[in-house]
């Protein structure tokens, strides 16, 4: 089985990760995504940030109708740094004959050399990288690994978990920015 792993602190998950996993689902014929709340990102220190069993429910709601999508908690249980390495070590242990591809933006191809054992990671798994057709991928040729990742060109989508969590505050509409299903939720969750 072909697997795409998404993760992410889904502070709140919101329209633009659901569109990356469909996209990436339909184009590299994947099997199913899963979708990994981090409780402790080893390059991300959050303030703000919505206790992980809140997070893991509103994402759960949100792809409760999509039937290949799933969420998993492989990544949310940790004290120490969630490692992308540790976590695909869990996962093989439980999907040994599966294969996995990592769902992300290009903002993290420059960043990955900074991952930990990122060449253990590009010998192990694949990377499926979001790329904007504006963006001149040549850019990054002086990187070694850039030749093993599978590019996806998809339109802009111009929606963060940060920008949404600033519109709630201010009383600003969310409704194109949100699964209408968590909306008002995460109105209630973001202004106590």
């Amino acid at each position: 089985m072909k697997i795409g792993l998404l993760g992410g602190s889904f502070n709140p998950v919101h329209n633009g990760h659901i569109k990356l996993a469909q996209t990436a689902l339909d184009s590299f014929d994947l099997d199913k995504i899963l979708f990994l709340p981090s409780g402790n990102h080893p390059l991300k220190k959050y303030k703000n940030i919505l206790p992980i069993e809140i997070r893991y429910d509103l994402t759960k709601k949100v792809i409760a109708s999509k039937p290949r999508f799933e969420i998993s908690r492989l990544d949310m249980e940790t004290e120490t740094p969630s490692y992308t390495k540790l976590l695909v070590m869990r996962l093989n242990k439980i999907f040994p004959d599966d294969k996995f591809y990592f769902i992300a933006g290009s903002d993290i191809i420059s960043e990955l050399k900074k991952w930990h054992d990122y060449k253990w990671l590009l010998n192990n798994i694949e990377f499926i990288i979001a790329h904007r057709p504006d963006i001149d991928k040549t850019r990054w040729s002086e990187l070694e690994y850039v030749d093993k990742l599978n590019f996806m060109e998809m339109k802009p989508i111009n929606i963060s978990s940060t920008m949404i969590r600033k519109m709630i505050v201010k009383g600003k509409d969310i409704s194109l920015l949100v699964p209408a299903n968590i909306k008002n939720e995460l109105i209630t969750l973001y202004t106590r």
